[in-house]
């Protein structure tokens, strides 16, 4: 990983799409891809779980916001790489329940960790004050609770 931001004062970039927040959201999220080589759905899957001692595959897409054929794919790969299990629901035979195994919680601490590292070098522009009020209106922007009082 490189030690500079992703983008210099000198870049080339449509001036019309950089008015828009969300363009700008999504060039730092993409640069996020590239400096940490992993997929980030992965990663976001195994962190929610790791908050809960389980979930169901049709819950994981709820929360995800993606398509449960999407999940399913997603779990495969993960279930082969032994960082989830997923067994059938006793309550509901037709359902499956997923949980982190132990080389997930590893694997999702390390990405953690390059995701801090990855955002200090994306950043590096912002101060620690100007980063706090970024995460706090992207959070407000998406409707959640800020505690602005």
């Amino acid at each position: 990983m490189t030690d500079e931001p992703c983008a210099a004062p000198g870049d080339i970039h449509p001036a019309g799409l950089l008015r828009h927040p969300t363009y700008a959201l999504g060039k730092l999220h993409k640069a996020m891809h590239t400096k940490l080589d992993t997929p980030l759905r992965e990663h976001w899957v195994l962190t929610y779980l790791a908050e809960r001692s389980e979930i169901s595959q049709q819950d994981m897409a709820k929360a995800m916001d993606i398509d449960r054929s999407e999940v399913v794919r997603i779990i495969d790969g993960m279930e082969k790489a032994g960082l989830v299990t997923r067994n059938r629901d006793p309550e509901d035979r037709r359902k499956y329940r997923l949980t982190i195994t132990a080389a997930g919680n590893r694997l999702r601490a390390e990405t953690d960790a390059k995701i801090l590292e990855a955002t200090d070098v994306l950043l590096a522009r912002l101060t620690p004050a100007e980063r706090e009020t970024l995460h706090r209106l992207s959070l407000k922007a998406l409707g959640y609770d800020t505690d602005e009082s």
